[in-house]
């Protein structure tokens, strides 16, 4: 097998290296444990309300499709921190800078780019159904139920699809390790890809999937505000539990929320796209990418947990247990 250009496969400086501090590498790959660990509880407990309520008993403000999505967008979010983490900033630190350096490009490598590719897309494509979610709610009051429920049904499996169109090149690649340009020392590496097909590139895809959902997503929730002010009246009445308002209230967080990702990932994505390689100020940003993806897995989770009622808990009036207030 050939071994592709400026990859670090049999080069002897990699093979001699030895890993030692490489100072930021390191940090950048220890610092997102702290607040990942702690949104991986959260995220396990937002699932859980949804595997085990029984959604046959209308409780108030508590909705089996808003909490499939968002159990769905914070799965998503965590699978493409992890294997975005095995990608860049694992490899960075240096620890496996001397065996890959000692492998050849092998297709072990590309299942990790392949999956961090691939779950980038989901994280993109399931947010957008929040609003939409919400938005049949409140233009179909009566069957709402029904109409999510066919639509869920659809739109699960066409988040599996759809970024199999976007991915499809890489089938015929194989994965290679690459040192990553500056500001990133020696024996900082990543995974990467050699020979897909057509010679095309994940860039332009992100990019255009990005700006794409983000428009989807702004006009989306540019609906749903419009139509919760119209029915304001209807929706907080006198009559409206506090449980189900404070419940409307954390959802309307929540998707604001998701927009951030989009944001995030498209402004670092860009900069990746302008910077990277270069030796420019702006190349510096590549650091910053990862934690921009980070963003929605830890916002969406926290913001969710921290303001929704079914999470909320107080004590009785005999000091001696805890209950869940009205769940929603």
């Amino acid at each position: 097998m050939s071994i592709p250009p400026d990859t670090i496969h049999f080069n002897q400086s990699y093979l001699n290296y030895h890993y030692e501090w490489n100072g930021f590498p390191t940090i950048l790959a220890f610092v997102p444990w702290i607040y990942m660990l702690p949104t991986l509880v959260v995220t396990y407990k937002i699932t859980a309300i949804y595997f085990s309520t029984d959604w046959d008993t209308v409780e108030p403000g508590k909705n089996q499709h808003v909490f499939l999505v968002i159990s769905l967008v914070q799965i998503s979010c965590f699978l493409f921190f992890l294997f975005n983490y095995l990608l860049v900033r694992l490899p960075a630190t240096g620890l496996f800078t001397s065996y890959c350096a000692g492998i050849p490009p092998n297709s072990w490598l590309l299942v990790v780019s392949f999956l961090a590719s691939y779950t980038n897309y989901l994280a993109m494509v399931y947010p957008f159904f929040m609003p939409v979610v919400r938005l049949i709610i409140l233009m179909h009051p009566k069957n709402h139920n029904r109409i999510n429920s066919i639509m869920m049904m659809i739109t699960v499996p066409f988040g599996l699809i759809y970024p199999i169109c976007f991915t499809f090149f890489l089938f015929p690649a194989i994965g290679t390790c690459k040192q990553l340009e500056y500001p990133y020392p020696f024996g900082s590496i990543w995974i990467y890809y050699s020979g897909p097909a057509f010679g095309l590139r994940n860039t332009p895809f992100f990019l255009a999937n990005l700006s794409f959902w983000l428009g989807c997503s702004i006009v989306a929730n540019i609906l749903l505000f419009i139509k919760i002010a119209h029915a304001r009246e209807q929706l907080f009445t006198q009559q409206t539990s506090g449980t189900s308002y404070k419940a409307q209230v954390s959802i309307t967080y929540t998707t604001i929320a998701m927009i951030v990702f989009y944001v995030t990932n498209g402004l670092t994505l860009l900069s990746y796209y302008l910077f990277y390689g270069s030796h420019s100020i702006l190349a510096y940003t590549m650091l910053a990418r990862p934690f921009g993806n980070d963003a929605q897995a830890c916002l969406v989770s926290w913001i969710f947990y921290r303001t929704h009622p079914v999470f909320k808990k107080t004590t009785d009036t005999g000091g001696m247990f805890e209950r869940r207030v009205a769940t929603a």
